[in-house]
């Protein structure tokens, strides 16, 4: 099972900040009617469907996750999608834009991700990618999970984790990366964002995304039990409650924004 793929029923609902920080990136990105987009690593299809009809042009969505894809299949039939990883797209100068929201910091070889994406834009075509980025790159939910991870419950198995994320120190580090890889930067910000929720909001936040990372059994070199599962998951919510100030608690995210051109 890929790592998203028990979520995937339920993240178009819980995916908030996702969601928020992708109006952003097709503020920035500017669509123009009857351009073509590849929503690269397109979850459900939610933003797919949003791209879709802000363009009218053809819209391909693709995803590593079996889940995702079906989930994606079944809402937005009149849509392509494609279970494909993000370093494996096989497109060659097809696309007016390449989205990307929520992902990068996934992607197993973003260097080869990298090249994939920008492979598929037509010459002058752009690439629009929003991302959590830096290595403390949700602050909020980082400290929880360190206060989490020395319980007794939790800490013999959490020793065997490794942090599954590809992140870069700052702003500079990003755009270096991106320029290697052949992209003309126009316009870059990294900045710290912070909203205000209930803790089932909050909650919900951590379990479509930063959880996957945290309990995903490919951050492990043990096995995982139900029971590991079941206890980070109740500990990660106390923790929550125990911080939240009348009824909310704060969740932040250090985000980058990047558009470029091929």
């Amino acid at each position: 099972m890929d790592t998203f793929d028990r979520v995937s029923a339920e993240y178009g609902e819980k995916s908030v900040i996702q969601q928020n920080a992708a109006a952003r990136l097709i503020d920035l990105l500017e669509l123009r009617r009857g351009e073509s987009v590849l929503d690269v690593a397109c979850g459900p299809g939610n933003l797919t469907s949003v791209l879709a009809k802000s363009t009218g042009g053809r819209v391909v969505g693709t995803d590593i996750s079996e889940g995702m894809i079906e989930q994606a299949r079944a809402s937005y039939p009149g849509i392509e999608f494609r279970r494909v990883a993000a370093e494996d797209l096989d497109y060659a100068a097809e696309f007016d834009v390449v989205f990307c929201n929520s992902a990068f910091q996934w992607f197993k070889e973003a260097g080869r991700a990298t090249d994939a994406m920008r492979a598929a834009l037509v010459d002058g075509g752009r690439i629009g990618l929003a991302c959590p980025s830096t290595p403390d790159f949700a602050p909020w939910f980082n400290s929880i999970v360190e206060a989490v991870s020395v319980l007794p419950e939790i800490a013999p198995t959490f020793s065997h984790y490794r942090k599954p994320w590809f992140h870069l120190p700052d702003r500079d580090a990003y755009q270096a990366f991106f320029e290697e890889h052949g992209f003309k930067t126009k316009y870059i910000s990294l900045g710290h964002e912070v909203s205000m929720h209930t803790v089932d909001e909050a909650f919900g936040v951590y379990s479509a995304g930063a959880a996957q990372g945290y309990v995903g059994q490919a951050s492990y070199d043990v096995e995982l039990s139900d029971e590991y599962l079941a206890a980070f998951s109740a500990a990660v919510r106390r923790e929550m409650e125990s911080r939240a100030a009348g009824g909310l608690v704060e969740v932040d995210f250090n985000r980058l924004y990047y558009i470029a051109l091929r």
